[in-house]
Order: C-alpha cells, then structure tokens, then sequence
C-alpha cells in the first residue's frame, strides 16, 4: 500500500536532511533508505516538490552526475561544502556516504 503523500515527503525530507554537510547520496539510495527500494523517481518526484526545503544539491544520479538543468548551482553548493565536482558534473565515490553507515542511520532516525 503506497504511503499518503505527506508522509512519504517526510521520509524523503528525513533522509535528505540527515545527509552530512560535503557528502552525498544517489536517489536510489535515498530511495532504500526512505524503505522505498527500487524508487528512484518517485524520490525524484517528491524532490521536485519539496527540495527547496532540503538540502537538495546532495542527491544526484546514481552514475554520480548531476542533472544538466541544475548541474551549475548544485556544483556551487557542493563545492562551497568541500565536495569535488568533476568536468561533467561528476562527483568522486569518495563523497558518498557509504552503505551501512550508522551515523547516517542515527540522523535519519533522529530526524535530522
């Protein structure tokens, strides 16, 4: 049963708020974390309706790119937290929080 509206944009606003200031997440794996596996562009959607109450600049594709019609002022945004953007709008592995990471997963629970 698909989750009402205003609960899942708080599970996908958790999520991406508790994502550390200089690292990132791909939208699948906000997807997994929000316990919508498989998700992707739902968390797109409520992305796209919420985002601007998020840090947003810290959810890119999973082929770690960012999207062209954004790539210039997520680019900024990460760089002013230390985050190094690539040509192309490629950031490293290095700037993924890694699976299983528990402090992540204490922020998330706690809410932030």
């Amino acid at each position: 049963m698909p989750l009402p509206r205003e609960e899942l944009e708080r599970t996908v606003a958790r999520v991406v708020r508790a994502i550390p200031r200089g690292r990132v997440l791909s939208y699948s794996r906000v997807a997994v974390l929000a316990g919508l596996p498989g998700r992707a562009r739902l968390i797109g959607k409520v992305m796209g309706r919420i985002g601007a109450q998020l840090p947003w600049w810290r959810v890119l594709r999973a082929d770690r790119t960012m999207a062209e019609e954004v790539r210039g002022e997520q680019a900024r945004r990460l760089r002013a937290e230390g985050v190094r953007v690539q040509d192309g709008g490629r950031v490293p592995r290095s700037a993924f929080v890694p699976i299983g990471d528990e402090a992540l997963h204490r922020r998330i629970r706690r809410g932030r």
